[in-house]
């Protein structure tokens, strides 16, 4: 499948100098004289071809593909759902035993996302006749105290009454070690791997918080952005000397996502043997913002009657 993402950052449609102004979004028809902004009204039957331009902030315009109406198999989109940790509860119950010394426990976390597990463990001391509360408190602290989390966990636990809550690493979330962490929200599992305590328990809850990778999310539409430049994309670029192409994406930046996805030879299946037959238009515009519904109103029209319209 052939992908492109064109992002857009609340800028009115605009055209200076030959070029739709930087963050703006303009939706092109071909006319007779030429390429041409897309009105509402223009419907597949009166403006065929289209494709989607993005301002550049390079003195470049950043272009899709044209593509025919009729040729589109698919037109949708999601607004803008807020990614989400996953986090786990550890509750002690009942009350510890008065042995001397106190008893260490241990406890242990799995990482669950990689295609391997990974684990990481710490220990702490529960006191002679400690109270639940005390014990929390113990966990806690010797928890917030370590200096080696790795960077799938948050370094930081919190503590309400007796309940410790442990909470994973999500996009954009800043680590221990400093490092930022660019994947998928981390799902992971909490267990008690040493209890020696044996009148006191722990109730463990995980996903009380599920791990939600969430849609439109700043970190996520720049990661997107990233994999289209390709791995080698500062140093590959056919006609010119090595340049890395400017990001358009802004990670602080909540997106409503629209997909335009178009057949290559007019065809609802591909004839195209051993060739992927897909052009996939991906459209990043700001949530909320009154020009991004300017584009969304111009694609409803376009698409009126072929396609349920997307309001988000």
């Amino acid at each position: 499948m052939a992908r492109h993402l064109i992002i857009g950052d609340g800028t009115a449609y605009g055209v200076t100098g030959g070029l739709v102004d930087d963050g703006a979004v303009s939706i092109q028809k071909m006319s007779a004289s030429g390429p041409t902004e897309l009105v509402l009204g223009d419907t597949i039957a009166t403006a065929p071809q289209i494709r989607i331009i993005g301002g550049g902030s390079t003195g470049k315009d950043i272009v899709t593909p044209w593509v025919y109406g009729r040729d589109v198999v698919n037109y949708s989109g999601k607004a803008y759902v807020a990614a989400a940790a996953q986090t786990t509860t550890l509750l002690p119950v009942t009350t510890a035993a008065a042995t001397v010394g106190g008893k260490e426990i241990d406890i242990k976390f799995v990482y669950l996302n990689g295609p391997r597990q990974e684990f990481f463990n710490f220990s702490t001391t529960i006191v002679a006749s400690s109270v639940i509360a005390d014990s929390g408190q113990a966990i806690i602290d010797a928890f917030n105290a370590l200096t080696n989390v790795p960077d799938w966990l948050n370094p930081t636990a919190t503590l309400s009454t007796a309940t410790v809550t442990f909470t994973g690493a999500k996009r954009g979330d800043t680590a221990q070690s400093g490092n930022t962490w660019d994947y998928a929200p981390v799902a992971f599992k909490t267990i008690i791997a040493i209890n020696p305590v044996t009148t006191q328990t722990y109730t463990i809850v995980d996903n009380l918080i599920d791990p939600i990778p969430g849609y439109g999310d700043g970190f996520a539409v720049k990661e997107m952005e990233d994999n289209l430049f390709g791995i080698t994309y500062g140093h590959y670029l056919r006609g010119h000397l090595p340049k890395t192409p400017t990001a358009q994406a802004v990670t602080g930046t909540s997106y409503d996502m629209y997909s335009i996805v178009a057949t290559k030879d007019g065809s609802s299946s591909s004839q195209i043997n051993g060739v992927d037959n897909l052009i996939e238009l991906n459209i990043a515009l700001v949530a909320g913002d009154a020009d991004s519904l300017v584009v969304e109103n111009k694609l409803n029209g376009y698409f009126t009657g072929v396609f349920t319209p997307v309001i988000l």
